[in-house]
């Protein structure tokens, strides 16, 4: 089943790495450009992604840029709540506003965030938590995945404008998470620029931007800092 880690799953365009034929891209099936944009996608030492979703009635959004080393910065938003988000040489912190502990939390949200107050809390390396988004290898694989079981079909569709670049719709449809669309950059590398899916009970879009650039992260001083297994006393 194509995921998208944190709730998020069912906008994911999912494409195998192989090798894509043919002179001119847009010429190429669906299935050749989805291959293409999985591969360059592969190759990736850092990346910004941002967008909303709705899942399970509840709205996410993700503004986040990360890269190969363990780095990130950027916010989660559940609801109306936000969490900023801060990664350094793979440790990662996030530091949530009293909304977001209110609608991630529940009963124990009065609790936590006494205890917490504005500190950054640090995040333990679970592999399926917050420390997912700042590594870029991670969260690609979050956001794009494919099950060969699934039933899978690629269509190209007329080229368009999509955030500043010239791309290729390619519609992915599924047995089992419906319809979604992914635009394919026409220019070498044919990186995903944005997945869309409007329809089922997941839906949204997200924007890949800032392939490649580097950017600058400071981890918080330690006296700034919280140890989120010391919360679960």
């Amino acid at each position: 089943m194509t995921r998208m880690g944190l709730a998020v799953a069912g906008i994911g365009m999912a494409a195998l790495l192989s090798a894509c034929g043919g002179d001119d891209f847009t010429d190429q099936s669906g299935q050749e450009i989805a291959d293409a944009s999985k591969a360059a996608m592969g190759k990736l030492d850092s990346v910004k992604v941002s967008g909303k979703i709705t899942t399970g009635g509840q709205e996410v959004s993700i503004d986040v840029q990360t890269n190969d080393g363990g780095d990130c910065t950027g916010s989660i938003g559940v609801g109306d709540g936000t969490a900023e988000l801060l990664g350094v040489d793979g440790t990662t912190w996030f530091k949530p506003d009293e909304a977001f502990w209110r609608a991630s939390a529940g009963d124990n949200a009065d609790q936590i965030i006494s205890v917490v107050g504005d500190k950054w809390v640090v995040v333990p390396a679970s592999g399926d938590g917050f420390d997912q988004f700042c590594d870029i290898d991670d969260l690609l694989d979050e956001l794009i995945s494919s099950d060969k079981e699934a039933g899978e079909k690629y269509t190209a569709k007329d080229t368009e404008k999509v955030e500043g670049a010239e791309a290729v719709p390619v519609e992915h449809t599924s047995k089992d998470d419906g319809t979604s669309v992914g635009y394919v950059r026409v220019d070498d590398p044919h990186y995903l620029v944005k997945i869309e899916k409007t329809d089922g009970d997941d839906n949204g879009s997200v924007v890949f931007s800032e392939f490649d650039e580097k950017f600058d992260v400071e981890a918080p001083a330690e006296d700034d800092t919280i140890d989120l297994d010391n919360l679960q006393g």
